[in-house]
């Protein structure tokens, strides 16, 4: 037996997690940019300096190469080696590195810290931490053969960064054009000054720009997610029946349309449950009244309280009633289907002119008894339509039951049917009491009836207007009601022409 997997009561925060992911894509953002930055910079200015460790290397080396002579490149003390000594001291200061003078084993014979009289008496140019030193021979060949070489290495545990450049025997020398040792220069490959500036400034900025990025994805988010908590605010009112609340709407964007489609959405419910209670209300009017008559006539006849000669009279009321209860419930089995999109039609090509004037006469003795006036008759012509000929049927004659309904005695109804391009145009006219503007928007929605002074003689639940507007439109046409004076209404509706 399978066991059914229980619903996670966890509830997620929308505004979290869009505040969390624009801060990560923030937070990202910056991070690789700094990197970048840094990398860069840090590039840069390593560049920057073993350019000026080898432009110095280049001058010592001449130097050297000018005051030494291929027998003096040792550590033994001497003037000229002082002076050296000297110049590599200032050299080292103003570069923030460390330069020395080797012998062509990559043994130290000069460097900046053995100076003054203490190196003549030692008889050694050299510092005992560089004494002990010495350049590696792969580095040593490298200078030998392109008489510059640039390397990063480890010494006393540090990465640093080794630049060297061999010193050249002078022309006049015995070994002219020979390399008769070379100069280093080593600076440690860590971040430099400018290196540390600037990742100063860019975190001071980087700071300063998240803090203002937070408050303004703070603001966005809570703009953007406020709307969504009303809307499931408001869904979760509508669902136990309350259509009244509404989302406030302050901007003027797609959030902003969704508010209005969601405020139009809740009208319409609201529209149609005031619709739907009317509806439950005129039903059961419709209902009620009809069966307590029928049973109250059919109760009369049974225990004899209505004579003999009186009943076929009020069992004519009875074939009324059940009729007008089958029409009711017959037009409710109409909408329910049309909705669902179950009811088939089966157009065909048909003359619509003589089913208005058949139609017409199945009204006849209402017509006489008010004596209404029909006028177009006599002008009408032969249309073709394209059409479900019992659909149109119902529509025509729930537009003639309105018509005969409301027009007023010694009144008259207007017929005509024209072609308007792929369409043929009916309308039918009467005079009377004629519909209010405020009406006419209205006329055609589900369960609405019009107002109650037109709507005295009326003993409809207000379906039939509404099912006519359906039929019409399955067919590709269209219907309106127009009231160009307070003392007539007309009905206008198109359909296809005959194929």
């Amino acid at each position: 037996m399978a066991i059914p997997k229980l619903k996670s009561k966890r509830k997620g925060n929308i505004f979290f997690s869009y505040f969390v992911m624009f801060a990560m894509i923030f937070l990202i953002t910056f991070a690789v940019l700094g990197s970048s930055l840094i990398i860069l910079v840090n590039r840069y200015s390593i560049e920057e300096k073993t350019n000026l460790l080898k432009e110095n290397t280049q001058n010592i080396a001449q130097s050297v190469s000018s005051t030494l002579i291929v027998n003096n490149m040792n550590s033994s003390f001497s003037n000229e080696k002082q002076d050296i000594c000297d110049s590599l001291s200032v050299v080292s200061s103003c570069i923030d590195s460390d330069v020395f003078v080797c012998d062509n084993e990559g043994k130290i014979i000069l460097c900046k810290e053995q100076r003054g009289i203490s190196s003549y008496y030692e008889n050694s140019m050299v510092c005992e931490e560089h004494e002990t030193f010495k350049v590696d021979d792969n580095l040593i060949q490298r200078v030998y053969e392109d008489s510059t070489a640039v390397a990063r290495t480890t010494i006393n545990g540090e990465d640093c960064y080794i630049v060297g450049t061999a010193i050249v025997a002078p022309t006049y020398s015995q070994a002219s054009n020979d390399i008769i040792g070379s100069v280093f220069a080593i600076v440690n490959s860590g971040t430099t000054d400018l290196v540390n500036a600037v990742i100063r400034i860019f975190f001071s900025v980087a700071v300063l720009c998240l803090i203002a990025g937070f408050v303004m994805i703070w603001v966005l988010t809570k703009r953007m997610v406020t709307p969504l908590q009303q809307m499931s605010a408001a869904a979760k009112r509508f669902a136990v029946g309350d259509f009244s609340y509404r989302v406030k709407i302050n901007s003027n964007d797609e959030l902003a349309d969704l508010g209005y489609a969601f405020n139009d959405m809740a009208d319409a419910l609201d529209k149609l449950e005031n619709s739907r209670r009317s509806f439950v209300a005129n039903v059961s009017h419709e209902l009620k009244t009809p069966m307590t008559s029928i049973a109250g006539f059919i109760d009369g006849i049974l225990d004899g309280t209505i004579p003999k000669e009186k009943q076929d009279y009020y069992l004519k009321i009875v074939s009324d009633e059940v009729r007008r209860l089958s029409r009711l419930v017959v037009a409710m089995l109409n909408m329910s289907k049309m909705e669902s999109g179950d009811f088939e039609m089966k157009p065909k090509n048909y003359n619509i002119t003589d089913q208005i004037i058949h139609i017409l006469l199945t009204f006849e003795q209402k017509i006489e008894k008010k004596n209404i006036e029909i006028r177009g008759l006599e002008d009408i012509e032969p249309r073709r339509v394209h059409a479900d000929t019992d659909m149109i049927y119902q529509v025509i004659y729930n537009l003639f039951d309105n018509a005969v309904k409301f027009t007023n005695e010694n009144g008259y109804i207007d017929i005509s049917a024209e072609e308007k391009g792929n369409f043929v145009q009916v309308s039918i006219k009467n005079s009377g009491e004629g519909i209010d503007k405020k009406e006419l928007s209205r006329i055609f929605e589900r369960f609405y009836k019009v107002d109650k002074s037109r709507s005295l003689d009326a003993k409809g639940a207000g379906l039939g207007l509404y099912i006519v507007k359906m039929m019409v439109e399955m067919h590709g046409g269209r219907i309106y009601a127009k009231s160009e004076s307070a003392n007539e209404a007309e009905f206008v509706f198109t359909l296809p022409k005959a194929k």
